[in-house]
């Protein structure tokens, strides 16, 4: 039944939507697109989805953090709104925001250069009605090459902690790479690497018609200083580097070199609304502050910016630095 509903897709793609396919006549100025996703919940995507734009924004790169994650709007909570917007990614996906007046759609928060744009659809219609739409898998994609877009240089996707036509339309509004987020329990990373796969796999239906199938790197999140982590690890990397998977000649998975370790400081960040950078700078323990953390992560993300990440750990900026912050 899938198979014939892909099928079925590719069809109406072919004699409808070929024209929406096309990239954005303007590249140069087309943002960063960085999807996050999981194929299970409790990963830390949204946690990190959220200081991954939090740092960009310190950085002085005009971010935008898409809360694709419709009926737990985590990201959406994540930093403090100065102004919140009548709609968000329901009205976004269904085209009935006015992407003209972007004070409708775009929420902002108390962070200099980050923008939000709420999830705010708690009863889950949006799975139903993207499935169901000719370019529902394209929706992100297409809507994400509207002017008003134009303004940032890159928005970070936060995504739904499982699979579905929700997670694809995530995954193929990448721009260049999407960021797998797992933690080091072996079967749940092999889950995540079998489950990721397979939404590749069903979405190589659309590379005839000029679709790139997004490259995976795959964030470890939440790791502990044990011999136990170290060994799960370092199994599942050589899983990744070998290509011990299905499609590996055609489905190109990779490890991050940062490693975001299990800290309470995640935790601060949430309860105070501030990306963990601005809270650790330095840190007794042995490993990493958070602000370095980040800074690797997202320097491995995004090299292209590293002379402003690096600013961010010299400048540091604090706690309550915004518009109408507070701690």
């Amino acid at each position: 039944m899938h198979n014939q509903a892909c099928s079925l897709h590719t069809s109406f793609l072919s004699d409808s939507i070929r024209t929406q396919l096309q990239p954005a006549a303007d590249s140069q100025s087309f943002p960063v697109v960085l999807p996050v996703v999981s194929t299970k919940g409790g990963e830390g995507k949204s946690t990190k989805a959220g200081n991954i734009a939090g740092f960009t924004a310190d950085a002085g790169l005009k971010t935008l953090l898409l809360d694709g994650d419709y009926n737990q709007p985590t990201a959406s909570s994540i930093f403090k709104l100065v102004h919140e917007a009548p709609c968000g990614l329901y009205e976004l996906l269904m085209q009935t925001a006015d992407l003209n007046a972007p004070d409708s759609i775009i929420s902002r928060t108390a962070i200099p250069n980050l923008d939000v744009i709420i999830a705010n659809d708690p009863k889950a219609r949006l799975p139903g009605e993207m499935l169901h739409a000719v370019d529902g898998r394209m929706r992100l994609r297409n809507v994400l090459q509207h002017p008003l877009f134009r303004q940032y240089d890159v928005i970070i996707v936060d995504s739904k902690g499982a699979g579905g036509v929700m997670v694809d339309l995530v995954m193929l509004a990448a721009t260049h790479c999407v960021m797998g987020v797992i933690k080091p329990i072996l079967p749940d990373a092999r889950e995540f690497l079998r489950g990721t796969v397979s939404l590749l796999s069903d979405l190589r239906v659309l590379e005839p018609y000029g679709i790139r199938i997004p490259e995976i790197r795959i964030l470890a999140n939440c790791v502990e200083p044990t011999v136990l982590d170290r060994d799960t690890l370092s199994e599942f990397k050589n899983i990744v580097k070998n290509g011990q998977y299905a499609h590996s000649d055609s489905i190109a998975i990779s490890m991050l070199e940062t490693e975001i370790e299990q800290l309470e400081v995640f935790k601060r960040g949430h309860a105070c609304g501030q990306p963990v950078h601005r809270l650790e700078y330095k840190t007794d323990r042995v490993s990493l502050p958070a602000a370095e953390s980040m800074h690797h992560l997202v320097c491995e993300l995004f090299p292209q910016w590293k002379e402003k990440f690096d600013a961010v750990l010299v400048n540091r900026p604090q706690p309550g630095f915004g518009r109408g912050a507070d701690v």
